[in-house]
């Protein structure tokens, strides 16, 4: 059975309108895709401030479809496929919106997935309770891509009780090599893994 539809009435300046048609055939298709885009992003920005992905099975989340994604992962469509036992995946299906000035897929884009990637291994790891933060991250670039989906597995290659290593391999579709990072990572325990709202000190005043 069809879902119940309901039609919303528009009104552009004309300029504004000229510059939609000069970018798209189907005015209306576009508007309606950037609408539901725009509404998952705030999906997203709204269940991690409520501390949806808080706890120990808080990343995780990410993992269920009925859930929101994070907001960066929501804004630039990169997706978790799986994680556990210190490992985990990524995949991103770049395209010309991940571009830099010179037309290839910009760097930051490249490091923000390989970041979720050997993260995600590394939080998997930790106790329940505990959380982590980044220390520091290197990414070496090894090749330009254009468009394709790229996948990055995150792999922890150390863990001590406090500091870890984690490293990740991005690919392109073809399985090439596109770029490698590697990361120090430092387990939170007690308060510290606690995340506080912004303009809130730790004890909540």
């Amino acid at each position: 059975m069809p879902s119940e539809t309901t039609t919303v009435t528009l009104e552009l300046a004309q300029e504004t309108y000229d510059r939609l048609t000069d970018v798209t055939d189907s005015p209306e298709a576009l508007i309606r895709e950037s609408t539901k885009r725009r509404i998952e992003l705030e999906e997203a920005i709204a269940f991690t401030r409520d501390g949806g992905f808080q706890g120990p099975e808080g990343f995780r989340k990410m993992l269920d479809d009925e859930l929101p994604t994070w907001p960066l992962g929501s804004l630039l469509g990169i997706e978790l496929r799986s994680m556990g036992e210190g490992e985990s995946r990524w995949v991103l299906d770049a395209g010309p919106e991940h571009a830099n000035p010179m037309g290839t897929i910009h760097g930051g884009v490249l490091c923000d997935i390989g970041d979720a990637a050997l993260s995600t291994a590394y939080m998997s790891t930790v106790e329940p309770g505990a959380s982590f933060t980044t220390v520091d991250l290197t990414v070496n670039y090894l090749r330009p891509v254009w468009s394709g989906q790229l996948e990055a597995i995150g792999r922890v290659v150390h863990k001590g009780r406090t500091i870890g290593l984690a490293e990740c391999e991005i690919t392109d579709e073809d399985g090439n090599l596109v770029a490698q990072l590697s990361g120090t990572c430092m387990t939170l325990q007690g308060e510290s893994a606690n995340r506080v709202t912004p303009g809130e000190s730790e004890d909540g005043e």
